[in-house]
């Protein structure tokens, strides 16, 4: 798949070596040659045209084109190797990871260079790392930790960090289980999930519908053509949310970065069926069950589509795709919008943002 000139969704890891100006050149170059060492094995078993490897002076940001899990085993594999193959010069590295859209352009050189948000995001993440701390961004989060129940549990939720342009951050530490920070850890984690995942007796969660599989290699296909192989997961995870096909193509479409390519795919959304209400199915006029004027149904019953669909537009204009499975989630702890929206707010990084996304809705009839 060619790659130049184009905007993906990457999984990318960006390192540095803590302290490593504060070194002598000699020593700063023995550093950076082991360094290259340990990238070259912990990525040999990825194919290079799923990867992208670019040289940061002190580091290096590897973008990842395929499962967001191979970043985060790169990662946990950097770091134990590191501890295991010491040199003349011991050193740590510092390790953020985030998933967001890369422009790969050809650089002066020739070279494939990564650029965008995918990258200065990871690099900031990185930056709130301690040394041999691996910190992860909300949004690889809220895609690896869904894949497993294992991968959901090596994450723990440090709070928001403010970087130098004083915008708030919400990060994640990566630590596997106490007394397992080892290098066969890693692959006994990776091995888990994918037991979990190929069908062993753990749970795992149900999709609201039954997919066709043809349905489902098609929206992979038209979504590749925008963002790249990660659309194979992407499917799957929107998979267990959607509940129709055209549902499906808007949940996919939030999540490409380009006005003009979000446009084309979601043209490509098949239509929808026609839905004839039937008298068993009208909603019964009892008690409990009565619209109310906040727009949704009391006890027992479902939201306003409206409401939610407004909310999550507007929540995303601050957290971007990620709005939908707030907005969802939020909505089965809430029982009006004005509950809604307080809690939706909680989600916000800052108070302004909090009060600008509250704002527009406190004088509004239904809040």
């Amino acid at each position: 798949m060619e790659r130049q000139s184009r905007t993906w969704l990457c999984s990318v890891v960006f390192l540095d070596i803590a302290g490593y100006t504060e070194k002598p050149v000699e020593q700063q170059i023995e550093m950076k040659e082991h360094l290259q060492k340990l990238v070259a094995d912990a990525v040999s078993n990825i194919a290079e045209t799923e990867r992208i490897m670019v040289d940061t002076g002190d580091g290096a940001a590897l973008c990842f084109l395929g499962d967001p899990e191979e970043a985060m085993f790169v990662a946990l594999d950097l770091r134990d190797l590191l501890t295991e193959k010491e040199t003349a010069t011991p050193f740590k590295i510092r390790i953020g990871i985030n998933l967001g859209p890369v422009k790969v352009v050809k650089s002066i050189s020739g070279q494939l260079n990564p650029l965008g948000d995918g990258i200065n995001n990871a690099q900031r993440v990185m930056s709130f790392a301690k040394p041999n701390q691996i910190l992860v961004s909300r949004s690889f989060y809220d895609v690896i930790a869904c894949l497993s129940e294992e991968y959901a549990q090596v994450f723990q939720y440090l709070g928001m960090r403010k970087d130098k342009h004083a915008k708030q951050h919400p990060v994640y530490e990566v630590v596997l289980p106490e007394g397992e920070q080892t290098y066969a850890t890693v692959a006994t984690v990776k091995a888990s999930a994918e037991n979990v995942q190929v069908g062993s007796n753990a749970p795992s969660p149900a999709p609201a519908v039954t997919w066709d599989p043809a349905l489902l290699k098609t929206a992979e296909d038209d979504l590749a053509i925008y963002i790249g192989p990660l659309a194979k997961v992407l499917v799957g995870r929107a998979a267990l949310q959607a509940t129709s096909a055209q549902d499906l193509y808007t949940v996919l479409g939030n999540m490409i970065p380009v006005d003009d390519a979000r446009t084309k795919f979601l043209a490509k959304a098949p239509a929808p069926e026609p839905v004839v209400e039937r008298a068993e199915d009208s909603i019964s006029m009892g008690p409990n069950s009565g619209p109310t004027t906040d727009g949704l149904l009391t006890t027992g019953s479902s939201w306003d589509p409206t409401i939610l669909k407004t909310a999550e537009q507007e929540l995303a204009i601050h957290l971007g795709p990620l709005s939908r499975v707030i907005v969802k989630k939020a909505a089965k702890k809430t029982a009006s919008p004005k509950e809604l929206y307080e809690l939706l707010a909680r989600e916000l990084p800052t108070e302004a943002a909090q009060n600008a996304f509250l704002s527009k809705h406190r004088s509004s009839k239904k809040f």
